[in-house]
């Protein structure tokens, strides 16, 4: 421990876990907010006389974070870096020679070791956060098996899986051998916990939605019938359809041996199904002007789709067109908006406002900062347009009170630490377990939060939101359950 700046102070469920994990692989469960982090720098005090501590993460903001925190328990000699590819390939080898704990995304670490800027026998403890990732294709997997025979894995998650394969085999890709889970109602923990006051608003579909609604499920209605006729769907009832049956579908009908021009006939009908669907998908849950962003995508892709220009040639698509856009000269929107800016409405609450779509992001942050006293300020992931160095400047501002709305997508529900979120609103539901967890992991890690759920009755928002509710209740019980 003498790399240390100072003794840490654990909980004492931080010093149970600490003693059961030492010397083996070992995924910790822990509620978000109740120091994972903590357990992590004080299992690399112990391991950093081995060799060099490795500490992953799945995006560039989280590992920021993670220099910061191992910085502020470290000596200087410890030599905490960051590590992203912006840095030139001859100054990232000589920081691998001369640092001892490094911070990176995986895809980061992954291309430095093929590289070889350096050895997996380096390596003395090799830490992946946000650990519920380690499947499939992704990254962790690959990097796992590198350090498996040579460096302690310590693996970290508040949402692991929902079900008990998904977690054998994150279990099996991270070399698991010992599974560390403390829940809420552990005495120990509880008394650490901040409450969250959770309530769910419902919100009615206006009328003229409904109207715009009709014309998009007339379309639906005239193509599920082609594709019935031909044997494609075994049913016409539209309230049936979902997106990821009807990309199945496509995927049987690809994978065919001979494909001929009825084939690709049938595939161009099912995507115009997947569209129309994402259409009224957008209009249930998001507002008019990421409603009708979507319409124009969908007409600039007619010159080079057939399925885009079928939709476009409907005259229900015109119709649902010409009154959504009557709608906005109107200054008529989803209720949502108005429900946003009431709860936004007093400056003196820290909000993060939590949203599946750049489009919405952005509509919400603008109408945020004209029609209330709060201050709003977008976060997207550096895909959507925003460089790390912003990312990490709009956080400090927010830490800083320079703005009290964080309006943010995906990006922000993974893993960072925001500082005094007080309140934070859900604009959609998803159907995740894992991503609900971490958006609600977000708010209340000072004070009492309170979490909005925004879902709109009697749509796909309410599916989500149950889609999630029962996606949670199964990973409590199979966790609780001694997995």
């Amino acid at each position: 421990m003498q790399f240390l700046k100072h003794k840490l102070k654990l909980r004492t469920y931080q010093e149970q876990i600490l003693g059961k994990i030492v010397n083996k692989n070992s995924f910790v469960v822990l509620p978000t907010g109740t120091g994972k982090t903590i357990i992590a720098i004080a299992l690399a005090a112990l391991q950093i006389d081995k060799g060099k501590i490795l500490i992953m993460a799945p995006t560039k903001p989280l590992t920021v974070q993670h220099e910061k925190s191992f910085k502020e328990y470290f000596r200087p000699g410890a030599e905490v870096v960051h590590l992203t590819g912006a840095i030139l390939p001859t100054k990232r080898e000589e920081l691998w020679k001369t640092s001892q704990i490094i911070c990176a995304t995986p895809q980061t670490i992954e291309s430095d070791l093929i590289k070889r800027y350096f050895k997996p026998e380096d390596i003395s403890l090799a830490v992946f956060d946000e650990a519920h990732r380690a499947t499939g294709e992704y990254a962790y997997v690959w990097l796992a098996k590198q350090f498996s025979k040579h460096s302690q894995i310590l693996a970290l998650s508040a949402s692991p899986a929902s079900d008990q394969q998904r977690l054998d085999e994150i279990k099996e890709n991270l070399f698991i051998d010992n599974f560390e889970l403390i829940t809420e109602e552990n005495p120990h923990l509880k008394k650490h916990l901040k409450k969250k006051k959770i309530e769910r608003i419902m919100i009615e579909l206006p009328s003229e939605y409904k109207k715009i609604k009709i014309y998009l499920q007339n379309i639906l209605t005239k193509h599920v019938n082609i594709l019935y006729t031909r044997g494609s769907l075994k049913n016409q009832d539209i309230s049936h359809l979902r997106k990821l049956e009807l990309l199945k579908t496509q995927r049987a009908l690809f994978s065919q041996r001979e494909k001929g021009p009825d084939t690709y006939f049938l595939v161009s009908e099912l995507t115009v199904l997947i569209k129309l669907l994402h259409l009224i998908e957008m209009l249930e849950t998001q507002n008019l002007h990421t409603f009708t962003a979507s319409m124009e995508k969908i007409e600039s892709q007619a010159k080079s789709t057939k399925a885009s220009q079928r939709i476009i040639n409907e005259w229900d698509f015109k119709r649902a067109k010409i009154t959504a856009q009557n709608l906005i000269d109107e200054g008529v929107d989803h209720p949502k908006i108005a429900k946003i800016l009431e709860l936004t409405r007093n400056r003196a609450d820290k909000v993060i406002i939590f949203s599946q779509l750049r489009k919405t992001v952005e509509f919400l942050t603008e109408q945020i900062n004209i029609h209330t006293q709060s201050k709003a300020k977008s976060f997207v992931g550096q895909k959507e347009g925003m460089t790390q160095k912003k990312q990490i400047e709009t956080l400090e501002q927010f830490k800083d009170d320079e703005f009290n709305v964080l309006v943010a997508t995906s990006v922000s529900e993974e893993g960072l630490h925001i500082e005094n979120a007080d309140i934070g609103i859900f604009f959609e539901p998803v159907p995740s377990a894992l991503r609900t967890i971490q958006r609600r992991g977000r708010i209340g890690r000072i004070n009492i939060g309170k979490v909005y759920m925004l879902i709109t009755k009697d749509t796909i928002d309410e599916k989500y939101y149950w889609v999630s509710y029962h996606k949670e209740r199964r990973m409590k019980e199979l966790l609780e359950n001694g997995s």
